[in-house]
């Protein structure tokens, strides 16, 4: 399989805590007996690499599994259970795909209309369609281009959101050209909330999240959750862990500000598979193939691997997660309240480990190959100090 794609990184400034302190809180909660996937799940707590970690398993039969070791907030030893919500990061995107392909399906919207029919305050909306803002290919600069407009981790404002983009000008012919970009996916939760005129986390709620059974998920609007877990970050995973706050919701807005549980994640792929939510029609359309990027496809918020892997995974400098489909409709959902620059985990990897030892037909599992920040990024002790090497010029 080829390397994942790499995913959003934020950072601010907080409390140093030592790696060590993870050992004394690791433990486990699950919903039945799991000796065979219980050593994968614990792996990247006992190495050190995340504090805390969530995971759960679904199938045609049910939820198979939901799992959870560590420490959701290592300096008051709190354990990570598999209720505990975690930022769901950029496995946002995929769910918002979701929502917009519903309101395609209920003829509130066409995904081929020109994105100014629903957006009529950006600018560039007539130049690129609906569609285009979901596969990545609208030509609003994004990753491989620096962040123009959504840059840095604070907070901003509708005005200013528009204000920026309609002084960018797109970087490529609409159609033509992937650039990741969480400007589409903001676009996107507005045109949700335009066409169908309401909140785009009430909408979410009441038509994906209520059907699937969904009891621990939220779109963050910067309410206060103590249950929450808290994030962290290091370098490489003999570093010590710095606790830092997430971004503003209103940076990540329909690209990263899920909040929620694997457990809900897998009842939502579950949901889908079994038709409760899209019909197969609109189901097909979103995970089809859409354009290459670097040896897998970007469909309609997802990325679609050779062997027919449906997944899309997510990072803050303060969360991981991974959401993963496969050819059996085995399910894996993974969220872990830390990111780790350095080669140390595979989430792909990982999941496949997961679909091997619940799954009908065992996907081929490849070779661990973890993407590396550490060159991009260099060493930091303070959160400030890492936002500096993110977002600084």
């Amino acid at each position: 399989m080829q390397p994942r794609p790499m995913m959003p990184l934020h950072a601010r400034s907080a409390l140093c805590l030592g790696a060590l302190l993870l050992v004394g809180c690791a433990r486990s909660t699950t919903t039945q007996p799991t000796a065979t996937a219980a050593p994968i799940v614990r792996a990247p707590i006992e190495a050190g690499i995340y504090p805390g970690i969530s995971v759960a398993v679904g199938g045609p039969a049910g939820l198979l599994t939901a799992q959870a070791y560590g420490s959701a907030d290592v300096a008051r030893h709190i354990a990570m259970t598999a209720a505990t919500p975690i930022r769901l990061a950029s496995v946002s995107k995929s769910v918002t795909a979701v929502a917009v392909r519903l309101l395609d399906q209920k003829g509130l919207i066409s995904i081929d209309k020109p994105v100014s029919t629903y957006v009529p305050r950006y600018m560039y909306g007539s130049r690129m369609t609906v569609r285009e803002l979901l596969d990545h290919t609208s030509g609003i600069p994004g990753r491989a281009h620096g962040d123009p407009i959504l840059h840095g981790n604070g907070a901003i404002t509708t005005d200013e959101f528009f204000a920026k983009a309609n002084a960018t000008p797109l970087y490529a012919k609409p159609g033509t050209t992937f650039d990741y970009s969480n400007e589409n996916y903001y676009l996107l939760a507005t045109i949700v909330q335009n066409a169908s005129g309401m909140k785009f986390g009430d909408f979410l709620q009441k038509y994906l999240f209520a059907p699937a059974g969904m009891t621990s998920t939220y779109s963050d609007d910067g309410r206060s959750n103590p249950k929450l877990a808290l994030g962290y970050v290091h370098r490489r995973k003999t570093d010590p862990l710095l606790q830092c706050p997430g971004p503003d919701p209103s940076n990540v807005f329909g690209a990263g500000g899920l909040i929620g549980t694997p457990t809900d994640l897998v009842r939502l792929d579950m949901a889908l598979l079994g038709g409760k939510i899209l019909d197969a029609k609109h189901l097909a359309e979103m995970f089809k193939p859409a354009v290459a990027v670097g040896g897998v496809h970007y469909a309609l918020g997802w990325f679609v691997y050779p062997d027919g892997t449906i997944l899309h995974e997510g990072d803050f400098t303060v969360t991981s997660a991974i959401n993963a489909i496969f050819p059996d409709h085995i399910v894996v959902a993974e969220a872990a309240n830390a990111a780790d620059l350095g080669p140390d985990f595979d989430r792909a990897y990982f999941a496949r480990q997961l679909q091997n030892a619940y799954g009908t037909t065992p996907i081929a599992l490849g070779t661990s190959n973890p993407t590396s920040l550490l060159s991009l990024i260099a060493p930091f002790k303070t959160c400030a100090g890492l936002d500096k090497n993110l977002f600084e010029e």
